[in-house]
Protein backbone atom coordinates (compact mmCIF):
# COMPACT_ATOMS: atom_id res chain seq x y z
CA UNK A 1 0.00 0.00 0.00
CA UNK A 2 2.85 2.71 0.91
CA UNK A 3 5.13 1.62 -1.95
CA UNK A 4 3.82 3.12 -4.90
CA UNK A 5 4.35 6.91 -4.05
CA UNK A 6 2.26 8.19 -7.00
CA UNK A 7 -0.91 6.60 -5.73
CA UNK A 8 -0.64 8.15 -2.13
CA UNK A 9 -3.17 10.63 -3.27
CA UNK A 10 -5.51 7.82 -4.10
CA UNK A 11 -5.63 7.30 -0.46
CA UNK A 12 -7.24 10.43 0.58
CA UNK A 13 -10.63 10.67 1.27
CA UNK A 14 -12.52 11.51 -2.24
CA UNK A 15 -15.02 13.91 -0.51
CA UNK A 16 -12.03 16.10 -0.70
CA UNK A 17 -11.99 16.25 -4.14
CA UNK A 18 -8.11 17.34 -4.37
CA UNK A 19 -8.20 19.91 -2.07
CA UNK A 20 -5.79 19.01 0.47
CA UNK A 21 -2.69 19.77 0.77
CA UNK A 22 0.00 17.01 -0.98
CA UNK A 23 2.74 17.28 1.62
CA UNK A 24 0.62 17.32 4.62
CA UNK A 25 -0.86 14.12 3.38
CA UNK A 26 2.59 12.48 2.37
CA UNK A 27 3.83 13.38 6.40
CA UNK A 28 0.27 11.64 7.56
CA UNK A 29 0.88 8.75 5.29
CA UNK A 30 4.65 8.82 6.98
CA UNK A 31 3.13 8.45 10.27
CA UNK A 32 0.73 5.96 9.64
CA UNK A 33 3.57 3.53 8.17
CA UNK A 34 5.32 3.75 11.04
CA UNK A 35 2.42 2.74 13.43
CA UNK A 36 1.79 0.01 11.03
CA UNK A 37 5.75 -1.45 11.80
CA UNK A 38 5.55 -5.31 11.95
CA UNK A 39 7.88 -5.04 15.54
CA UNK A 40 6.02 -3.39 18.46
CA UNK A 41 9.56 -1.90 19.36
CA UNK A 42 9.81 0.16 16.14
CA UNK A 43 6.49 1.50 16.44
CA UNK A 44 6.25 5.10 17.26
CA UNK A 45 4.95 6.24 21.24
CA UNK A 46 1.17 7.47 21.11
CA UNK A 47 2.09 10.77 22.59
CA UNK A 48 4.75 11.22 19.15
CA UNK A 49 1.57 10.31 17.19
CA UNK A 50 -0.57 12.79 18.27
CA UNK A 51 1.66 15.73 18.20
CA UNK A 52 2.40 14.63 14.82
CA UNK A 53 -0.92 14.46 13.48
CA UNK A 54 -2.03 17.98 15.43
CA UNK A 55 0.68 19.96 13.85
CA UNK A 56 0.01 18.70 10.12
CA UNK A 57 -3.91 20.05 11.24
CA UNK A 58 -2.97 23.19 12.10
CA UNK A 59 0.25 23.89 9.88
CA UNK A 60 -0.67 27.11 7.40
CA UNK A 61 -1.90 25.35 3.83
CA UNK A 62 -1.11 28.00 0.91
CA UNK A 63 -3.21 27.30 -2.01
CA UNK A 64 -0.48 26.34 -4.82
CA UNK A 65 0.19 23.18 -2.19
CA UNK A 66 -3.17 22.02 -2.87
CA UNK A 67 -3.59 18.24 -4.36
CA UNK A 68 -6.56 19.88 -7.13
CA UNK A 69 -3.99 21.98 -8.36
CA UNK A 70 -0.98 19.92 -8.41
CA UNK A 71 -0.14 16.12 -8.31
CA UNK A 72 3.69 16.75 -9.57
CA UNK A 73 5.15 16.24 -6.13
CA UNK A 74 3.39 12.52 -6.05
CA UNK A 75 7.16 11.30 -5.54
CA UNK A 76 7.88 13.28 -2.76
CA UNK A 77 7.62 12.35 0.70
CA UNK A 78 9.27 14.20 3.63
CA UNK A 79 9.39 11.41 6.25
CA UNK A 80 8.97 11.98 10.12
CA UNK A 81 11.12 10.58 12.49
CA UNK A 82 9.25 9.91 15.86
CA UNK A 83 11.21 10.69 19.29
CA UNK A 84 10.97 8.18 22.20
CA UNK A 85 9.27 9.31 24.89
CA UNK A 86 9.91 7.13 28.14
CA UNK A 87 6.23 5.48 29.62
CA UNK A 88 4.24 6.14 26.42
CA UNK A 89 2.33 3.30 24.76
CA UNK A 90 3.45 2.70 21.43
CA UNK A 91 1.43 2.81 18.19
Amino acid sequence: MFKDRTKFTLMADPLLKGQFPVKGLFQALAVAAMCLQEEPDTRPYMDDVVTALAHLAVHKVEEKDLAGDSIKCAGHVESFRATSSAGSERA
